[in-house]
């Protein structure tokens, strides 16, 4: 078993449960901008050739920009339910070319999300994909160093991993409503020590980068909406059971303390961490020098 990587402990169970109630509402508008900027970002990298593995926070809505970067690629998404993926518009439009030609050909199946659960190992042969795509995971996770192993064991050499997660600046807007809520926050990784992860599991020269948004909100309900459609509260210490509308209440002054006093917003701070890193094929030297003993001349020293 890997060593605790979290401060406060993940809950796998608890982020399923989670996904699968975020999937049946609006995609949010943070995963679709942030699957964006790591397309941006994703222009430059050139893996080998080979599948796709999407391996991250899913919605169904947010995945068409990222497949038309991949375009020509087998891709495939992996989820903690079966879920039924969008066509894309040029499978469409080469769908209804086709029909025009055959009349009577059926239009093309709408592709699924592959069922995994969260810590189960990939599906996947050994050195068999060229890409792993995986937005705001690895901060839910209960087990980040697994979930690296995992996508190092199934890349090709020269085969490249790219992921998006919170770092520790995350929604520190929240601690206060955390805590008079009596519930524990989750704790996010410096970048740093997420490359270091990734060199310890394998990965070559790992990139990381961070940037901070700033999201105001005119109401206190409307943040805490968004918060839960993003990472809500997965951790294996939540308590359990009911709060009280008071409780509530008290919790909610410690947002409407931060409204700015010009604007009446209130911000919600994201900091979001890119890493970037490919596998390279490691080789084991096998020459072996001989050097015969009388070949072997030692110097005379002097009495």
């Amino acid at each position: 078993m890997s060593p605790q990587f979290w401060k406060i402990p993940r809950s796998n169970t608890a982020l399923a449960q989670q996904w699968l109630r975020r999937i049946s509402k609006p995609l949010p508008f943070v995963l679709e901008e942030v699957n964006q900027r790591m397309v941006n970002r994703a222009q430059i990298m050139r893996p080998a050739g080979g599948g796709v593995v999407h391996h991250g926070c899913l919605h169904p809505a947010a995945l068409l920009n990222v497949k038309t970067l991949f375009t020509g690629r087998e891709f495939t998404v992996f989820a903690p339910k079966a879920v039924n993926l969008p066509v894309e518009p040029l499978e469409k439009a080469a769908a209804s070319f086709l029909a025009r030609l055959l009349p009577g050909r059926a239009a093309p199946n709408a592709a699924s999300a592959i069922e995994l659960p969260i810590n189960a190992p990939l599906p996947l042969a050994d050195e068999s994909q060229a890409m792993v795509w995986s937005p705001l995971w690895l901060h839910a996770v209960s087990d980040p160093g697994q979930c690296l192993a995992e996508w190092l064991r199934v890349l090709k050499p020269e085969g490249g991993v790219f992921f998006s997660c919170f770092g520790p600046d995350t929604a520190r807007e929240l601690q206060g409503f955390a805590q008079a809520m009596g519930e524990p926050f989750p704790d996010f990784a410096d970048m740093h020590d997420l490359g270091d992860l990734m060199s310890k599991q394998g990965f070559s020269d790992p990139v990381m980068e961070m940037e901070k948004l700033t999201l105001t909100y005119s109401s206190s309900s409307k943040l805490l909406d968004d918060w839960r459609a993003l990472c809500g509260n997965s951790l294996a210490t939540r308590q359990k059971g009911l709060r009280t509308p008071r409780q509530f209440e008290q919790a909610t002054l410690h947002l409407e303390r931060l409204r700015h006093p010009e604007t009446g917003r209130i911000p919600l701070t994201l900091e979001l961490v890119y890493g970037h890193a490919w596998k390279v094929k490691r080789t084991t030297k096998t020459d072996v020098a001989t050097v015969k003993i009388s070949d072997i001349k030692g110097r005379k020293g002097t009495k």
